[in-house]
């Protein structure tokens, strides 16, 4: 078994996300709205660093909950042309609501306080950031089976096991999860990239037809 220092993991982190960073802005890759979500990812790895400071602590909250929700605006206007049926509704409505109490139980399970903390609403704010975006990935991939749909939720699915290693690593000191942290991290975002790419084809291919048609 492979063991990281948290320190160790955290220095990994950013410095894979800086060279995604430096890739992202390529010509292959780069789009406006990837943008937000490549500098919000770059940003909250260099929080990371100093995660035991509250300040940086409560903006890695937010910051991360902003990624997940930037997410969703890189397919929301795909998703609003979704026509569901009141059954998938109430079907969707429950899987939410489940994952909701769960997100409730884990803070309860976590949280030194029995009252609640300003803490406690950024990791709620944040966790319920998370269940919407993964909502999202899998909706957008059951409407559009194609490969960007797919390396989209394995974005969104991805970075967030990322952080879910994290907390069991931080918080319950097994140090184990940090390797599953960084493992996750990186296909997350080799994932987003690819997303990236096969958008920026997807949009360039009309215009290639048109360059054709005039050739």
């Amino acid at each position: 078994m492979i063991y990281l220092d948290d320190m160790v993991s955290r220095w990994m982190r950013l410095a894979s996300m800086f060279a995604f960073f430096l890739l992202f802005l390529s010509p292959w890759y780069y789009n406006k709205q990837g943008l937000l979500v490549f500098t919000l990812l770059l940003i909250s790895d260099v929080l990371l660093i100093n995660f035991e400071n509250p300040f940086f602590n409560a903006l890695i909250f937010i910051v991360r909950a902003s990624i997940f929700l930037a997410f969703i605006g890189l397919v929301l206007n795909r998703l609003k042309q979704l026509q569901t049926n009141l059954f998938q509704k109430i079907v969707f409505t429950i899987a939410i609501g489940l994952n909701v109490f769960l997100l409730y139980m884990l803070v309860t399970m976590v949280s030194a306080s029995p009252s609640y903390t300003f803490y406690d609403i950024l990791f709620y704010f944040y966790g319920i950031s998370v269940i919407m975006s993964v909502s999202a990935a899998v909706s957008f991939s059951n409407r559009y089976t194609n490969r960007a749909s797919i390396f989209f939720l394995g974005t969104v699915l991805s970075l967030a096991f990322s952080d879910l290693a994290y907390f069991i690593a931080y918080n319950l000191n097994l140090s184990e999860f940090f390797l599953a942290d960084i493992t996750f991290n990186l296909l997350g975002i080799a994932f987003l990239l690819k997303f990236m790419f096969l958008e920026r084809l997807e949009n360039k291919e009309p215009t290639s037809h048109l360059d054709n048609r005039n050739d």
